[in-house]
């Protein structure tokens, strides 16, 4: 876990070890994105503050109503269209200036750069009046956009390390990458985060198990359900080495079983950690103006969004105004973990994985208008990039058989062991990228390349990868031994199985629901008796 600070010294900057918290920024992201909308009804009392909001213009935006899904919607009754808005977490330290913050977090004038360790896009659709979150695992391994100051081929969180122009940055890669179209983006860093929790007057958490995280300074004494003040807070959104304590244990802390899960379970923690603080703010902010106030000082002057957001939150207040937190699905992009990977020769640390066609079909559960209806390519080429023998051939055969029109096969640069397969696509064909992705399934990655003619698509062919055959091309797929198949799909647009897609170490991908652990922390049940948590 040493790579921040590796990385950010080969760029010029220097990234730390994230001994900080990388996803404490969710409840600050959503209280903007989703808090300020709830309590649309107190609008009048809190105008004036949004002129303070600070904006930034990200060029790369999707305008919004050009979704380009297989299911987009016309504009609704209401005159709106469906939107995404990107919520970031920015770990810059900029801003930090109390002894105690520096202390814990580190000092600014030596800690520079960003990275983004909240990647959450929250979907609006005013048809239904309702939202739904999907979040991304910041160490899933993507190629960043042209000209950014990093690698290539980084952690997606490196796509923010940018200056001023990291959100936009951070919007094409997700736009690239993951075929996900971004209308709006809302960036915050974390140095307000204890204000907000204690200008609400705290939260009420129910604690089912003891926890414990030395690094996040977490330590949950007692059981129940406790009132938690914003430095709590603070310690159980940052948690990634979480240990509890097993009922009827009796060992010393140091001794108490660690969630394997580490950060993908944290985002699970964190999604239930925002339906309470969102009912929270939504129940005491309307009924208390002098709390309201002091809530939305804290949240306002640490933000940073679009134009086109900042003018738009007050009708967005009417037409989301009545959300329930509680009603809101949050899912994450599957993944697999692979741990101290290398990648053309510098060391990237502990990453993830994608895994299709879960990744793509969670995509396409969470907004029916984000992917592009496919488009069959004109020319597909083929290139082996891990050097296994006759890859590329057996590759080619497969989808030649599923109906796609071949062009060059040869062998490729290996950059790593294992590595994603890479599907390249020109400028404006990610449509016809997509149509090719629907025919894989494993470790696939997207990566734009505009040297490309219009029309031409290149699989770079790597590690855990199959091929879906068409109905009619069975015999000719399986001749390709060096390629696995999945489940046979009938056209480009019916994906693979989920149920068993190649990956490294033959790991089954996490989950896209939220699975919430024995352990794990959740809203009090009503009527509950609250203890507060000491410290």
């Amino acid at each position: 876990m040493e790579r921040e600070s590796r990385r950010g010294a080969r760029h010029g900057k220097l990234i730390p070890r994230r001994r900080w918290p990388r996803r404490l920024l969710v409840a600050a992201n959503i209280f903007v994105a989703i808090t300020l909308i709830a309590v649309g009804g107190a609008y009048a009392y809190v105008r004036f503050k949004l002129d303070s909001i600070h904006t930034v213009a990200a060029p790369d935006l999707t305008a919004q109503g050009n979704q380009t899904g297989t299911n987009k919607p016309a504009t609704t009754a209401g005159g709106g269209a469906p939107e995404n808005i990107l919520l970031i977490g920015n770990q810059s330290r900029a801003g930090l200036t109390t002894p105690a913050d520096i202390r814990q977090f580190g000092n600014p004038q030596l800690l520079s750069g960003s990275l983004s360790d909240v990647i959450m896009i929250l979907h609006l659709d005013p048809k239904t009046k309702q939202a739904s979150i999907l979040s991304i695992p910041r160490d899933l391994f993507s190629h960043m956009p042209a000209g950014s100051p990093v690698l290539s081929w980084e952690k997606i969180d490196a796509a923010l390390n940018d200056g001023v122009n990291g959100p936009d940055n951070l919007v094409k890669a997700i736009q690239q990458d993951f075929g996900i179209p971004i209308n709006h983006f809302v960036e915050i860093n974390f140095d307000g985060f204890e204000n907000t929790v204690n200008a609400l007057g705290g939260l009420r958490m129910y604690f089912p198990e003891k926890l414990f995280d030395l690094e996040s300074q977490l330590n949950v004494t007692t059981t129940g359900c406790l009132q938690i003040n914003g430095a709590q807070a603070l310690a159980l959104v940052r948690s990634r080495h979480l240990q509890y304590d097993p009922p009827g244990y009796h060992g010393p802390v140091s001794t108490w079983p660690y969630d394997p899960e580490s950060d993908l379970a944290r985002i699970v923690r964190d999604h239930e950690f925002v339906r309470v603080l969102l009912s929270t703010a939504i129940s005491k902010g309307l009924t208390n103006p002098i709390r309201l106030n002091s809530f939305i000082s804290a949240v306002i002057n640490q933000v940073t969004m679009d134009p086109g957001l900042k003018n738009q939150l007050i009708s967005l207040a009417e037409t989301y105004g009545h959300l329930n937190p509680n009603s809101i699905p949050e899912t994450t992009l599957p993944v697999t973990t692979y741990n101290g990977y290398f990648y053309r020769g510098a060391t990237m640390g502990d990453i993830d994985f994608p895994v299709q066609p879960n990744d793509y079909q969670t995509i396409a559960k969470w907004d029916p208008t984000a992917l592009p209806t496919p488009v069959t390519p004109t020319t597909v080429n083929v290139l082996n990039i891990v050097g296994s023998y006759n890859l590329a051939s057996t590759t080619a055969a497969s989808l030649q058989a599923d109906g796609f029109n071949i062009g060059t096969v040869a062998n490729g640069t290996v950059p790593a062991n294992p590595s994603e397969t890479v599907i390249e696509y020109p400028t404006g064909g990610l449509a016809q990228a997509v149509s090719v992705l629907y025919k894989l399934s494993g470790a696939i990655a997207l990566k734009p390349d505009p040297s490309l003619p219009p029309g031409t698509v290149t699989v770079e062919a790597g590690t855990n990868f199959a091929v879906a055959p068409s109905a009619t091309s069975k015999a000719a797929s399986s001749a390709a031994s060096t390629v696995s198949t999945s489940t046979p799909a009938s056209s480009a647009t019916v994906a693979p199985s989920t149920t068993n897609p190649p990956t490294v170490g033959n790991q089954t991908p996490s989950s896209s629901a939220d699975n919430l652990t024995p352990y794990d922390p959740r809203p009090c049940p009503p009527g509950a008796p609250v203890k507060t948590l000491g410290g």
